[in-house]
């Protein structure tokens, strides 16, 4: 491997590692929406039941809304665990090439002995065992990010849910929970926005 293909690869892992920051950063931001979210569908389900049959409908979007908070949490607690194991596979990847560098310019330096090549044959073979691991650790952050994605499409169905639901109730009530579904709305737009972000990073990764 000459110099420039080392720099290039060095240059390959710091970025990886600066892709997993972005994603640690992005689902910190999606997590902060989906407890605004919760709290805000448990508020508003405890107000449409109060307010009678009539809003049954908002009520059940809210616990829906109240769901989805819960599986958002579910598939980022996913997401940080796959990141972390990325981490350690980065790092595993580096240690493996800078092992296999070193033996390669001892092997220059020997002029070919045996144990030095044998040593960096093995070594070589694990490097390349740990960046097809690492292929297929990107390719399920990958699946997760898709997976947060659907998520979040999910809730700006059930805010015009809860916009159609809000309709049912008096002038008042119509008013409050209409802005609790244009809530929903903004919060579900954004959590969509984070993560197509997420996505069009998380390809830099893959290698």
């Amino acid at each position: 491997m000459t110099a420039k293909d080392r720099r290039r690869q060095e240059l390959s892992l710091k970025e990886q590692f600066e892709v997993v920051i972005v994603l640690n950063e992005g689902a910190k931001a999606v997590l902060d929406r989906a407890f605004h979210v919760n709290l805000r569908a448990m508020d508003a389900l405890v107000r449409s039941r109060r307010d009678g049959s009539a809003l049954r409908g908002f009520a059940e979007v809210s616990s829906q809304m109240r769901h989805w908070s819960r599986d958002l949490y579910g598939e980022l607690e996913r997401l940080s665990l796959l990141t972390r194991d990325t981490v350690e596979g980065v790092s595993r990847l580096a240690k493996h090439g800078r092992r296999v560098r070193i033996l390669q310019e001892a092997l220059a330096q020997s002029s070919g002995a045996y144990g030095v090549e044998k040593a960096l044959s093995g070594l070589v073979q694990r490097r390349d065992a740990e960046q097809q691991a690492l292929r297929n650790k990107w390719g399920k952050v990958q699946l997760a990010l898709e997976d947060l994605n659907q998520l979040a499409l999910m809730a700006c169905v059930l805010s015009r849910s809860a916009m159609i639901e809000a309709s049912a109730g008096s002038r008042d009530q119509r008013a409050r929970l209409g802005q609790v579904s244009r809530e929903f709305s903004e919060d579900g737009e954004e959590v969509t926005r984070v993560i197509k972000m997420l996505l069009k990073h998380s390809h830099g990764g893959e290698q």
